[in-house]
């Protein structure tokens, strides 16, 4: 995350998916399908730049700063909500291999926690 955010000003295209309506104040339920609509489709998105040699990478260290950003680039903050920060461009590697992982055994839980 360091070099992202020491090299960000370097990126071509920043993309910040939104969604209509705040969830500030809302139960978990009603929290999880307003987010539930927006994350699918920033991801599809990113697995298409995937396709096409771009590399993407989901951020939120913007989100603290939601309100500011709004105000930058004239998003309504009081009716619509930003999601993330993906920065996209062409990569400068090929190495591409799976992020380390915890074992599965410690996350995934069977009928009860």
């Amino acid at each position: 995350m360091r070099h992202l955010l020491d090299h960000i000003h370097e990126v071509p295209v920043h993309l910040i998916p939104c969604v209509e309506g705040r969830t500030d104040g809302m139960e978990g339920w009603q929290q999880a399908s307003r987010w539930g609509s927006v994350i699918p489709a920033a991801w599809s998105f990113m697995l298409a730049a995937r396709a096409r040699g771009l590399g993407t990478a989901w951020t939120t260290f913007h989100l603290a700063y939601e309100r500011e950003a709004a105000e930058l680039l004239g998003i309504p903050h009081d009716e619509v909500m930003q999601a993330a920060l993906i920065p996209v461009a062409h990569t400068i590697g090929t190495d591409f291999k799976p992020g380390r992982r915890r074992p599965l055994e410690t996350i995934v839980h069977w009928d009860r926690w």
